[in-house]
């Protein structure tokens, strides 16, 4: 049973291979995707923070209010009482009496939106500050991104680029050793060619220092100025 326990869980965990596949191959656009929703729940958590600050600048105009309302009715009870007006006294008693609970209430209440604004405040600055890091994080992670493929393709290129070097090479060396095979044919022929019309032999007696029989310019003119002479 541990067996195929054992082969069920491989299969599981195969299963799940090329989704993790998928998500790695794509993990800086979902990574960038999650800073965009976080921006957008910052913004949304924004507004939260104003409609709290707002609630509780208004519970507090109203406390104000009502503190100035409970005061002018403690003056006017206090002249009802000097005025032995007790009855009247107590009736303005029993409203400030239902003001200064509901003044209390209000304290409370604006208590907790100080807390709550506070509490949204520091985690907003929180968010934010990572915000920040991660946008960070992610403009490097696609640097590198960008370099690994500038890295791929140049590295690509790279095997071109050798190929093509080879192969001039390869051409290059055909043409040298045409040339030389052309020079080496040519000098042949001229070899040839002397030889069939005596040039050969007759540069062969020249550097031996004997007469061909030939006559040269030098000596027509030489041959020239002894008639003259004569």
């Amino acid at each position: 049973m541990s067996l195929w326990r054992k082969l069920n869980t491989l299969f599981r965990a195969t299963s799940q291979e090329p989704l993790h596949q998928l998500v790695d191959a794509n993990s800086i656009r979902i990574f960038e995707q999650e800073l965009r929703e976080a921006e957008q729940a910052v913004v949304a958590s924004k507004r939260e923070l104003a409609c709290v600050i707002a609630e509780k600048n208004r519970m507090q105009r109203h406390a104000e209010q009502l503190q100035e309302s409970i005061e002018l009715r403690e003056q006017q009870a206090t002249r009802a009482l000097d005025k032995q007006q007790e009855t009247l006294a107590l009736e303005l008693a029993e409203v400030i009496a239902g003001d200064e609970s509901l003044l209390h209430e209000q304290h409370k209440q604006v208590e907790t939106l100080k807390k709550q604004e506070a509490d949204l405040r520091k985690q907003l600055k929180q968010v934010v500050q990572g915000i920040t890091r991660y946008r960070g994080e992610l403009r490097m992670a696609q640097a590198n991104q960008n370099a690994e493929q500038a890295l791929r393709h140049l590295s690509g290129r790279s095997n071109g680029l050798h190929s093509h070097m080879a192969d001039m090479s390869e051409s290059l060396n055909r043409i040298k050793h045409r040339q030389e095979r052309f020079s080496d044919f040519d000098a042949a022929l001229s070899s040839v060619e002397a030889d069939l019309d005596g040039r050969d032999l007759n540069g062969k007696l020249k550097q031996a220092g004997i007469e061909t029989g030939q006559e040269d310019a030098k000596a027509v003119l030489e041959r020239l100025r002894k008639k003259q002479a004569a």
